[in-house]
């Protein structure tokens, strides 16, 4: 089954590759657990105001397990530079969706001038969770040479106790297709994760994403934040 599903998504990789052209500014679209960003990290953007969107991911485990992974997802610009969401999923068992979703919440404003500000962002991610709430401030400076840098910090409370992680993105847009690299570094913890995005329309855009994809048997939540897996899924910006 995870061979079948690993071809499934080389291929699609490659399809999209093959047909990506010309370069198009586009929304932003979530990372995994739901604020607008790469494939892990959330970055500095954030859905402009009264757009909203729908986004799933689903996959598994990168283990013997092959835990199925699901989550579910919506955002909306609320306020100018400001967005807030929900983001719902599985439990840790693969078999039922956890109790309730959990809130997302990110201000950005813009600072200096010309075609290329330096974006910066505070946010907090699964607001209402015992285990997994996060409080980050992370900055996105575009480049004229298509790129788009994110770095910043972002604090965790695994087992009650506080946490300080360094995280950076990078992502290389390629016509329509985006190469996504992201991480997470702290004292004990070193989680990569990498992805790529391909923009059907400026609205639309599938994902690929595999997540702490250097993690070995013997990773666990004190030195990563998630499982080594890998997804897909979709965003869909105004579908309706």
């Amino acid at each position: 089954m995870r061979k079948l599903f690993i071809s499934t998504l080389l291929g699609f990789g490659i399809l999209v590759f093959g047909i990506s052209a010309g370069a198009v500014a586009y929304l932003p679209a979530p990372c995994l657990t739901g604020a607008s960003g790469l494939t892990r990290v959330p970055s500095a953007t954030v859905l402009p105001y009264k757009n909203w969107n729908l986004a799933t991911d689903y996959g598994m485990t990168w283990d013997k397990a092959q835990t199925p992974q699901l989550y579910y997802k919506a955002n909306l610009g609320t306020f100018h530079s400001f967005e807030m969401g929900l983001v719902g999923g599985l439990d840790g068992t693969g078999e039922e969706l956890r109790e309730g979703v959990f809130i997302n919440m990110k201000y950005s404003p813009t600072l200096g001038d010309g075609s290329d500000p330096l974006l910066l962002a505070i946010g907090v991610e699964n607001l209402a969770s015992k285990t997994q709430t996060g409080l980050y401030m992370v900055a996105t400076k575009p480049f004229k040479q298509g790129f788009d840098l994110s770095f910043g910090f972002l604090a965790d409370f695994p087992a009650g106790k506080f946490r300080p992680l360094g995280l950076a993105g990078l992502e290389i847009p390629v016509g329509q297709l985006s190469f996504l690299t992201d991480l997470f570094a702290g004292e004990n913890v070193f989680q990569l994760n990498a992805g790529l995005r391909y923009h059907l329309i400026s609205a639309f855009a599938f994902d690929i994403r595999g997540i702490n994809i250097l993690a070995d048997e013997n990773s666990n939540a004190s030195t990563s934040k998630d499982p080594k897996s890998i997804l897909a899924g979709f965003s869909w910006i105004n579908p309706f």
